[in-house]
């Protein structure tokens, strides 16, 4: 049996990434490991804890989500770690410059929660395919 997929939630409100955190832990599939609040405390948490996949909001506490997706693509030994934007935020525009910096994926964090530990696992299983 494969080892179940780590998973990093970097959102600033903390009602969220307890939600998230139930939604996403089932044992032996998925586990998440960290939560962040910040830019510089989920970037460094995934340079320490090498998730598999980052479940991240644009609005962090201090700093931004695009900021920490430019950090980890430009880190080639983080090259493995997917990046999974979930926002409130849905601008076709905005999308598209996160899957233009190199998120994998972009989930409207109200209408498409639902999808997410699905897109986790497709996300993972690309990365670790290439």
């Amino acid at each position: 049996m494969a080892p179940a997929l780590r998973v990093f939630i970097a959102d600033d409100s903390l009602p969220v990434t307890e939600m998230l955190t139930e939604l996403l832990n089932d044992p032996g599939k998925l586990e998440v490991v960290g939560v962040g609040a910040t830019e510089s405390a989920t970037i460094e948490s995934i340079h320490r804890l090498r998730p598999d996949v980052v479940v991240l909001d644009l609005q962090l506490g201090s700093g931004s989500g695009t900021n920490v997706i430019r950090a980890v693509r430009a880190s080639p030994e983080l090259a493995h770690v997917g990046l999974i934007v979930a926002s409130n935020h849905t601008s076709p525009q905005l999308r598209a410059g996160c899957l233009d910096l190199g998120a994998d994926d972009y989930l409207d964090k109200v209408k498409e929660i639902g999808l997410l530990a699905d897109r986790i696992a497709q996300v993972a299983g690309k990365r670790a395919a290439t």
